[in-house]
């Protein structure tokens, strides 16, 4: 009853949100791929004899890095991967990361694009990353008899409020799972509140962790200057911003440029559509200012730097000697994940709107690695101190990146309970 219900509802919803999906991918310039993802892919190479073929579905940046070690995992045990993203940034990162596979577009959840992907990609298992659940095709691929595996799932607060409204459709939905692990005992709890079978639902920890931790040092310092043709100093890197947040860090920053005069700020708004109005602030602020995507002869000169390129703020994290996390200070908030910065051995700092990573920042906080700074004045005395007390600094960093360390392993641990599928699809 509730797929019936869901299948008259999608399309009625979908056709009311249209116009506002086509107003928001103008202003963002982003091509919404609506072909693509209603009618799927015109072919696909065929599927290899005795390879297992994993259809491995991330919904955007964050879960296709994560991803990275699963995926060659799955094929070191002899799988082929089929690569989905509903993400322009998504497809981007995938296509960037394994060249030689096939990246897709997610399908919309309507029946003919349902059948049309399932057929094309015609899976032996399908890995969902994270989140981005849609019934549609968890019931396509139940009634062709596919497994399918939620894995390091993740449930913010305020999704969950909403699932739980209406739990006994959710609870349909997650026993369609043939496995689920989760991050944290916290997220293995909602998961079975909302109807997760509990012997199915594991606690395996957060794939991100699966990430080298190469802490920042001088040497590497030294060759991202000449690479950027920025001043030496001592750097915060102020990743993920949103606005709002871009004038509390600033707010701060020019507060402590009286005090330290060899002190350098980079500036990293999530957001493409946002460079333009972070630069625009900077500029009101009178601050000497240079972007990455526009370098000059004089840019030595200067004290504020824009990252207004995509891709390169985990590499840029290694200027710095503290972090900042964004999407943390203002409005909904929700947080952005800290581990770039950790596995870089940075001391990090967050607001306290950070609840979609709830676990991940406890845990940090706990670890000695982090700290959460409520407000501009909070902030401005947390980093007076670390830069007044380096070593203690240094210490933070140290203990982020062992808080990195000790929660690695979850890419292995998944793996052995995918590699059951993959036997009894060979």
């Amino acid at each position: 009853m509730f797929h019936v219900i869901y299948k008259i509802l999608y399309p009625l919803v979908f056709l009311l949100a249209w116009p506002f999906l086509t107003l928001r991918d103008l202003v963002h310039r982003k091509p919404y791929r609506f072909k693509a993802r209603f009618l799927g892919p015109d072919r696909m190479p065929p599927k290899s004899p005795g390879r297992p073929r994993v259809w491995l579905w991330a919904l955007s940046l964050g879960e296709v890095l994560a991803a990275k070690n699963l995926v060659s995992a799955l094929e070191g045990a002899g799988a082929e991967v089929v690569i989905t993203s509903t993400t322009a940034i998504g497809r981007d990162a995938a296509a960037s990361a394994w060249p030689s596979r096939p990246v897709l577009a997610s399908p919309l959840d309507f029946s003919l694009s349902t059948r049309r992907f399932a057929k094309a990609v015609d899976p032996d298992l399908l890995v969902l990353v994270e989140t981005d659940i849609w019934p549609g095709i968890l019931y396509r691929l139940n009634r062709l008899g596919v497994p399918k595996a939620l894995v390091s799932a993740r449930i913010s607060p305020r999704s969950f409020m909403g699932y739980r409204h209406i739990r006994p459709f959710w609870r349909q939905v997650m026993r369609l799972f043939d496995l689920i692990t989760a991050q944290s005992e916290e997220g293995r709890l909602r998961l079975l509140d909302l109807g997760a079978d509990p012997e199915r639902t594991r606690v395996i920890g957060d794939l991100k962790f699966d990430r080298e931790v190469r802490v920042s040092t001088p040497e590497i310092r030294a060759v991202l200057l000449a690479e950027t043709g920025w001043p030496e100093g001592r750097w915060i890197v102020a990743g993920s911003t949103h606005p709002g947040e871009d004038e509390i860090i600033l707010g701060a920053f020019m507060e402590l440029k009286n005090k330290y005069g060899d002190l350098k700020l980079l500036l990293a708004p999530r957001n493409q559509n946002d460079f333009q109005s972070a630069w625009e602030l900077i500029n009101r602020m009178n601050l000497p200012a240079a972007r990455r995507g526009e370098p000059t002869p004089d840019d030595r000169n200067k004290v504020v730097f824009l990252l207004d390129t995509l891709g390169e703020l985990d590499r840029l994290y290694g200027l710095a000697e503290i972090a900042l996390v964004g999407k943390s200070w203002v409005g909904g908030g929700g947080g952005h994940n800290p581990l770039e910065p950790a596995a870089k051995g940075l001391p990090v700092l967050f607001g306290p709107l950070a609840h979609n990573y709830r676990w991940m920042t406890k845990v940090l906080l706990e670890a000695g690695g982090g700290l959460m700074v409520p407000d501009q004045g909070a902030l401005l005395a947390a980093l007076e101190n670390l830069l007044d007390n380096p070593d203690q600094a240094r210490e933070m960093g140290r203990r982020a990146a062992n808080f990195v360390r000790t929660h690695q392993g979850g890419a292995r641990k998944t793996m052995d309970l995918l590699q059951p599928f993959l036997e009894r699809a060979r």
